[in-house]
Formats: C-alpha cells, sequence, structure tokens
C-alpha cells in the first residue's frame, strides 16, 4: 500500500516537507547491507526531506530511535538536552525554552514563538506548551542542528526537532509500555495498527501519565499542589485509492493539568524586598501564596494526500493545529506575601496551513545525478491572551461606590465626578487582552547535483513573505459589579516582512565511510509584537536572521566498529529577539531587539564497539559541544540593579555616564560553554532473552541567565547520571527495566525567573527510580 508502506516504485527518498505530513514507513537502505561482524547499526535521518544514511547526509544530525528513547528515558524535548550537547532545554512559566548551539528564545508569551522548530509528523508545533513536548509513542526524533531556513522555513534560526509516529500499514502490531517510581510517578503507553482491508489501515496511540509533585507548600495554607497529569490520543489512518495515490489523515488530542515550572521559590530577594522577606534556602519548597497552576489543551487534524507520477512526486498537504492554556496562575514575587500574581484565564494559539510539494524520483530527467525537492508554502495563524492579568497587593481592597460618597465635606461627590461615574476597580488587577494575527507564503526549492562520483553540490533557497498584524492591545481592571472596565487601549498595528534564506553545500567523498563538507545557509525568525503591555505602547522587534557557516566531518573506521563526526561552525546573528521579565520597565514582559551577537563552536560526536569480535554487546559512546556565545552589539539592554534591585534601560550615547551598562562582550544567555555526554552499554545474551546494563553520564559547565551576566544570574555547572538494567525476553516479546535517573541526586534549576522581587528557582526533578515494562506483539 503507497500510503502506508511504500510500493516498489515510489522512491524511498521521496519524503514530505513543512507543515504536514504522513511519513512513508522507514524504509531499509538501498545499499547492501553490511556483513561485518563489527557494523553499527545503520541510521536512517530525514534531514533533507529524503530518506538517507545519516552518515551521507551533510547535515550536523543526532537521532535516535524509539527503542534507544525509552532507553534513556526521554519522554519530551525537555529530555533530549541530556542526550544532545549544545542544546539547552530550561523551562519558564510553563514554556519549554529550547537553545541549539547558542541560538533560542527566552520569553514565554505566545507572539515569541521558539527559534528551535518543533515537529510531529512533519507538521508545525510552534508553542511551547503543545504536545511536542510530550513525545508518546513514536518511531524516531531526529534533532538537525544550524539554520534549517531553506527546508523547514519560518523560526528555524536554531535547527528544528522533528518527532516521526508510525504510519498505519498492513502488518498488525502492538506495543504497551507500562512504569511506576517514586513520587507515585505511574505512566501508560499503548499503540496499536490495524489493517482493516487491503486498501484501509488504522493505528491509535494513547498515553497517560499521573506524578506527585516534587514541591510542598509552607505559606501556613495547608495547601498541597495538585499532581502532574497528562493524557492524550492520536488516530492515524491510511487509504490507497489506487497504486499511485493515497492519503493518510491525523488527529491528535492532549491534555495537560499541573503546576509545571509555575512553582518556584525566591532565593534571593531584591535588596529592598529581602529586607522584611528572608531568602527561601530549603529544597523543593515553595511559599507562594497564589497557589502555582497550568492547565493546556492541545488539538491538531492533518492530512497528505500523495500522487505518484513518472516524473514527479506530488503531495498536497494541510493543517490545523490549537492549544489553549488557562487557570494558569504564577506567584511573580515567588514569596508568602501577597505582592503580586501573574496568570491567563485564556492564552491560545490557533495555526491553519497547507503545503503543494514536488519532489524528484526515479524517473526524473537526470535522476542518476539529479535530486530536487520545490514547493509553495500558506500559513494563517491568530492567538495570544483573552485575557491575562497582573494582580498587585492581593491583600488590599479598594473602597466601595458607597464608600467613597460617604466621605465628609462634599469630598465623596468629587471623587466620583472625578471618576466619571465609572465602576468603581475591585482591586489592583491589570487585566491585558493582546491578539496577534499572521499571514504568510513562501515558494522554496533544494537540488543536489552530483559533479562526480565522489562530489556533489547542494543550492537552495526559499522566499517569504510575513505580515504580523496586532489586532487588540487593551488593559482593563475588575470592577466591583462584576464586570472588566477598559482603561485605555494601544493603537493597532502592522507591519510586512520579506526574506530570501540560501543555502550552499559542498559534499566531498575521499573515501569511502568518509565524507567531509562545507555549508553556507541563513535563517529567518519573525518580526513580532509585544502582546503584554500594561504601561506603554506595543513596539515592533524586528526580524532574527541567522548566518551559519559550517565544515564537518561524518566517517567510520575500523570494520565500520568505530562512527566519529564533527563539525565546526559559526553563527552571526542579526537582530537578536529577546526578553526581559520586570514590572517597573512598562509591564510583566519585554520583548526587544539585541544587536548583533556571534557563536562559535566545535561539535564531536563518537560511536565505538571496542570488541567486535570478543564482546560485541559492548558499546561506547560520546558527544561534547563547545561553544563561545557572545553579544557583539548590546549597549541598550534591560538589567537589574546590585544594589536596589529596580529595573534600568542602558543608556550609552553617553559611554562614560552612570546609565551605560554594555553587554557587549557578555555571555549569550542559556548557553554553556562546554556540555558532554558519556555513554557505555553492555549486553549479551541470557536464556531466551538478552540482559542489557547501560549508563549515561552528563555534565554542564554553567550559563547565565540575564545578558547582563551578574553573579546571581548564574546557573552552576552541574552533573547528571543516569542508568538502566533491562531483561528482554524474546519469546513474548517482553522487555523490564529498572531505572534510575539523576543518581548522584544533583541540584539544579529548569528555571530561574528574575523579576523586580528577586531571583526565583524551580529546581529539576531530584534523584528518580522505578519499573518499566514493554510488550510487543
Amino acid at each position: 500500500m503507497p500510503a502506508l508502506a511504500q510500493s516498489p516504485d515510489a522512491p524511498a527518498e521521496a519524503l514530505p516537507t513543512i507543515p504536514v505530513a504522513g511519513e512513508p514507513a522507514a524504509a531499509p537502505s538501498t545499499a547492501a547491507p553490511r556483513e561485518e561482524s563489527g557494523a553499527l547499526a545503520e541510521v536512517i535521518v530525514t534531514a533533507r526531506k529524503r530518506e538517507e544514511r545519516l552518515q551521507d547526509v551533510p547535515v550536523s544530525v543526532q537521532a535516535f530511535s524509539s527503542e534507544q528513547l525509552d532507553a534513556r528515558g526521554v519522554q519530551s524535548i525537555r529530555d533530549l538536552a541530556e542526550a544532545v550537547p549544545g542544546m539547552q532545554v530550561t523551562d519558564l512559566g510553563g514554556y519549554n525554552l529550547i537553545y541549539l548551539r547558542g541560538v533560542g528564545t527566552d520569553v514565554f508569551i505566545p507572539s515569541a514563538e521558539p527559534s528551535i522548530a518543533t515537529y510531529v509528523d512533519g507538521v508545525y508545533f510552534p508553542s511551547g506548551h503543545s504536545l511536542a513536548q510530550a513525545f508518546g509513542a513514536v518511531e524516531r526524533v531526529e534533532v538537525l542542528k544550524g539554520p534549517q531556513g531553506t527546508l523547514f522555513g519560518r523560526n528555524s534560526t536554531g535547527g528544528a526537532v522533528s518527532v516521526w509516529s508510525k504510519n498505519p500499514g498492513q502488518t498488525p502490531e502492538t506495543s504497551v509500555q507500562l512504569s511506576y517510581g517514586n513520587y507515585k510517578d505511574a505512566q501508560a503507553r499503548v499503540y496499536t495498527n490495524l489493517p482493516l482491508s487491503n486498501a484501509l489501515a488504522v493505528s491509535l496511540s494513547g498515553f497517560y501519565n499521573r506524578r506527585d509533585s516534587y514541591y510542598r507548600v509552607d505559606n501556613g495554607s495547608n495547601e498541597q499542589l495538585p499532581p502532574e497529569i497528562g493524557r492524550g490520543g492520536r488516530l492515524k489512518i491510511g487509504v490507497e485509492f489506487s497504486e499511485d495515490l493515497n492519503l493518510v489523515v491525523t488527529g491528535i488530542y492532549a491534555r495537560q493539568s499541573g503546576t509545571s515550572t509555575t512553582v518556584s521559590a525566591n532565593v534571593n530577594p531584591t535588596p529592598l524586598l529581602g529586607i522584611t522577606l528572608p531568602a527561601e534556602i530549603r529544597d523543593y519548597v515553595t511559599t507562594a501564596n497564589s497557589e502555582p497552576s497550568l492547565s493546556t489543551i492541545t488539538r491538531a487534524l492533518y492530512g497528505q494526500l500523495n500522487w505518484h507520477l513518472s516524473g514527479v512526486d506530488t503531495k498536497l498537504l494541510g493543517s490545523y493545529y490549537f492549544v489553549k492554556a488557562f487557570d494558569y496562575v504564577y506567584d511573580f514575587d515567588g514569596t508568602s506575601q501577597p505582592i503580586a500574581t501573574y496568570g491567563a484565564d485564556d492564552e491560545y494559539q490557533r495555526f491553519v496551513t497547507s503545503e503543494l510539494q514536488f519532489t524528484s524520483n526515479a524517473d526524473s530527467w537526470g535522476s542518476s545525478w539529479l535530486k530536487w525537492v520545490g514547493g509553495l508554502y500558506y500559513l494563517r495563524s491568530d492567538g495570544g491572551y483573552k485575557p491575562g492579568y497582573l494582580r498587585l497587593l492581593d491583600a488590599v481592597q479598594l473602597p466601595t461606590t458607597e464608600q467613597i460618597g460617604a466621605l465628609p465635606l462634599g469630598l465623596g461627590d468629587l471623587v466620583l465626578s472625578l471618576l466619571g461615574n465609572s465602576p468603581i476597580p475591585q482591586d489592583l488587577t491589570f487585566y491585558f487582552t493582546g491578539l496577534l494575527k499572521t499571514e504568510a507564503y513562501s515558494g522554496y526549492a533544494q537540488a543536489t547535483a552530483s559533479l562526480t562520483s565522489w562530489l556533489d553540490l547542494t543550492l537552495g533557497g526559499r522566499w517569504q513573505r510575513e505580515s504580523r498584524k496586532l489586532v487588540t492591545s487593551d488593559v482593563s481592571d475588575g470592577n466591583l459589579n462584576g464586570g472588566l472596565t477598559r482603561l485605555y487601549s494601544f493603537p493597532q498595528e502592522e507591519s510586512t516582512a520579506r526574506n530570501f534564506s540560501p543555502k550552499v553545500s559542498l559534499d566531498w567523498r575521499p573515501a569511502q565511510d568518509l565524507l567531509i563538507y562545507a555549508s553556507f545557509q541563513q535563517g529567518f525568525k519573525s518580526g513580532t509584537y509585544n502582546i503584554i503591555n500594561i504601561f506603554k505602547a506595543p513596539t515592533y522587534v524586528e526580524p532574527e536572521k541567522v548566518t551559519a557557516y559550517e565544515v564537518g566531518l561524518k566517517s567510520e573506521w575500523f570494520n565500520h566498529s568505530l562512527r566519529f563526526n564533527t563539525a565546526l561552525f559559526e553563527n552571526d546573528i542579526h537582530n537578536l529577539q529577546t526578553g526581559f521579565m520586570s514590572f517597573t520597565s512598562g509591564g510583566a514582559i519585554n520583548l526587544e531587539n539585541a544587536g548583533k551577537a556571534r557563536i562559535r563552536g566545535l561539535e564531536v560526536e563518537a560511536l565505538w564497539q571496542p570488541l567486535p569480535e570478543l564482546d560485541p554487546g559492548l558499546l561506547l559512546g560520546g558527544n561534547l559541544s563547545w561553544l563561545h556565545a557572545v553579544y557583539l552589539d548590546y549597549d541598550d539592554g534591560r538589567g537589574f540593579g546590585e544594589l536596589t534591585g529596580l529595573a534600568y534601560k542602558s543608556d550609552c550615547s553617553n559611554p562614560g555616564s552612570p546609565a551605560c551598562h554594555p553587554f557587549s562582550g557578555n555571555q549569550i544567555v542559556r548557553t554553556p560553554k562546554l556540555s558532554s555526554t558519556l555513554t557505555l552499554s553492555q549486553s549479551f545474551e541470557l536464556g531466551q532473552g538478552t540482559l542489557e546494563l547501560a549508563g549515561d553520564w552528563y555534565t554542564n559547565s554553567g550559563y547565565y541567565y540575564l545578558a547582563q551576566n551578574t553573579p546571581d544570574t548564574f546557573e552552576p555547572a552541574y552533573q547528571i547520571f543516569n542508568a538502566h538494567l533491562s531483561y528482554l525476553y524474546q519469546p513474548y516479546g517482553l522487555k523490564l527495566t529498572v531505572y534510575g535517573d539523576n543518581l548522584g541526586d544533583e541540584r539544579y534549576n529548569l528555571a530561574q525567573f528574575h523579576t523586580d522581587f528577586g531571583r526565583e528557582d524551580s529546581l529539576a526533578p531530584p534523584r528518580t527510580w522505578g519499573l518499566r515494562l514493554n510488550w510487543d506483539f
């Protein structure tokens, strides 16, 4: 069935481009299988929208199969950070903030979309709240490093993460996973594939996760934090209309509730606030008076119509994606005092996309030396807050109309007349309604020509036009009548940006199993508006552009028992988009451009089977990333004064003035200079099964959370050690695993949140352990 498993006439290399796809089932390589006893497993990736061996792709990619993800306990994008050096995933207010090779986004609002494009089955999932953060049952995950502007389009200036699930097929199969660990961590996952006829197949997957919070509340209220609960499902339907025409349709629904990183503790109050409030020094204890919470709902529907013709494969793609966050409460000051609370009653994003794609196949002209892909793409989206809020001084109750009217000497009548007889505010709560609409068009093409048997040239480019419109930006307060009184509205704003992102790559194969490549490419991140505006009008944030240069080597040695890959690169960033959280500088969140930045780095990856004959089950692996990431031109940024803790905006028009606080030369936020992973696994046959013992060690040199690079904004170096022991009983397809994560019980943060009130920390999970059962039949 071509829709479900590729037909002999369909090229195995033809794969969909964004935004949607039912990806063809991973086909085996067309090359002869290796027979050497020391051969490492082949890895098939789709970094160039074609199925290719990882070692044949002139792009920096790390790929993980479903078995590798399970073995390492990777359940979400957040967990990938320990497996991919150079990738940093922090969390803030329930948003996953992803940095890759020093490029990322540090703002947690819908209008500041990530710089690392995330896809599930080719569908663009741009929200940090979305289902893309929880993988469920998948076939593989690919992490593409560096700008991917030509094939992946907008908002991929740092790279892309592609999550692929299985397509329905003609082979019935079912997979069940159950696990239980400390903190009452219970997880269940099921996947099944059902062929209903020769022309119709259906697959269904679902998951349910529940875990108690790592934190406890100590604010005198006897409250308990809710558990983290996630559940969802995915339905895929594959239909074959003819040998050359087929359709795959997918529906996804997921819901998450709990606290995520809305729970935190103020560990370093500002000098003014610290006079009356002590720092919280206890691990996993919060004194927040506003009970933290966050719930999200994700819905997606997407489809791919495939039409195989002689000389070209045509795909028609379409998707609808919606994510909503509600019951969103974050204690903005992080203390037991009722000072400030940030939240949202309705925060959402909605995307509609379509694409027409053309791909060369085996019957195309020049197919022996030329491969190409191209298409047209359209996106429409809207999203924002309806509304969000910032509440100050919870305990302060403003006087009622009757109380004001009762003031003596006619003062009450005077005050009421000055207020224009409008409803009296109930408290000091500011409600902000900010909605942003986007419309984007693009066209793209990329071709690879084999100039000789050992030299390939790739040329590509993507042109795009995007318009952003701030349709609503209102500020209101809650009145005693139970409604909202609009205080003022900021004017609507609209902007249009055009961009062309080129790519050039030269691939040289001087010997078998040796690839040397050099590439030049650019990426484009959309300009936008801040949709949280309380005291100042929104301004347009210019698009971010990244120009990347890279040289790399991919190789295998010693009868395919050693795989060694390395890359040396430079990213030049213009108009780096960055954020700053402060109540006193215009509202809860500021969004601005940081001028120019530069990132230079080196990556090394190795996988070694040291004793292929004596001990073929022994594998050693290692990855390393070194980054030198600095701001080159950032003299007008925002920071907090070390003596007062109050926010400032640097003004270096007079370089010698006290108002000048240049950040040029400082290290880019959320970017460690050094991160590395070492892995070791030993497996051997035991009875009718296989026993495996494995461990991995991750180290991070530390990084800053604010561009001002002061000591209190630094996350110190930390190390994490994970291990597992598993036994696979072959006759029944049963695998039992005992696992332990963060066995050293290391203390490090998923988030530092710096505000006018101090530094709030959200700690990463402590030592966790459990038992996991997999059953495949």
